[in-house]
This record gives structure tokens, sequence and C-alpha cells, in this order.
């Protein structure tokens, strides 16, 4: 909401070296664009909700059956609350995701103080244990300074 909004602008005028400013002029561009995104989705999300493009639901566990997306995408949830959710809550998932889409992308890799998750490592080798491909290509965005990888992830063929 709002206030969110106003706290996260707070942050990055406060620490606006932790971020690249080459898409965004400065932090007051990024509230215009956030506040206009924001106003884009409320004013879809009546027809949205009714026609069934929204849909409230939670991970670890989806409401959609198995293989129901070629792709699904998680961005700033996974990874950002590395101090709230444990590797394991990572880990259940990305691999529910994973269940419901064929290719898992989860953006950005970073905590929410901008540094590098303390989950990945074990999240990665969690997956890949179970038979997932999974890796941490470079992605041709920053926004974040060190946020330019992305985790992809594949689900084992015969699951």
């Amino acid at each position: 909401g709002l206030e969110d909004d106003e706290v996260a602008l707070l942050q990055v005028r406060r620490d606006r070296a932790r971020f690249v400013w080459t898409s965004l002029a400065s932090p007051e561009e990024m509230e215009r664009r956030r506040l206009a995104a924001m106003a884009r989705f409320l004013e879809d999300y009546p027809a949205g909700r009714g026609a069934g493009r929204y849909r409230p639901d939670a991970l670890p566990a989806l409401a959609f059956p198995d293989g129901r997306f070629d792709l699904v995408l998680c961005s700033h949830f996974l990874f950002t609350y590395s101090a709230q959710l444990d590797a394991g809550f990572h880990l259940e998932a990305i691999e529910e995701m994973s269940r419901v889409g064929r290719d898992v992308r989860v953006f950005p890799l970073l905590d929410g103080d901008g540094a590098p998750s303390a989950h990945l490592g074990a999240v990665v080798a969690g997956l890949r244990r179970a038979g997932y491909e999974a890796d941490t290509p470079e992605v041709p965005y920053e926004f974040q300074r060190g946020g330019n990888r992305m985790l992809r992830v594949r689900r084992p063929a015969a699951r």
C-alpha cells in the first residue's frame, strides 16, 4: 500500500548508492512509476478479479493443478525476505512453483539489505538433489547494485 511505498522511497533516498540509476533517473521518478503502476492495477482489479486474472493464493501451497503454467515468476518476495523466511520455506515454495509450472524464475537473489541471500546456496543444492535443473544466470537488468541475477529452475522430466 501507500505506507509501504513511502517507506520504500525513504529507504531508497537514504541508501541511494545501493542502486544503479540508469533505467530510473531518481528516487522521485521511481516513486512516480510505482504509483502509476499501482493505479493501473487498482483500475484493472475489479474486472480482472471477475475475469479470473487475480486469485488469492499463498506460497508454499498453491491451488493450481500440476503443470498448469509454462512459466512461473516470483519477484521481490523469495530471497528478499531471507531474514523472515528460512531456507526450508524457500525450497518448499520453489518446489511448489515448479509443480505448477515447467519453468520457474525468481528475482532478485538479494536479501532485504541488498546482500546476496544466505539461503541461495542451500536452496540451489536442495533443488539439484531433488533432480531439478537450477542455475543463476545474469540478467540484463540491475536496479539494486549486485542484483542482476535470477534463479532459473526447471523441473525434472518425469515427476
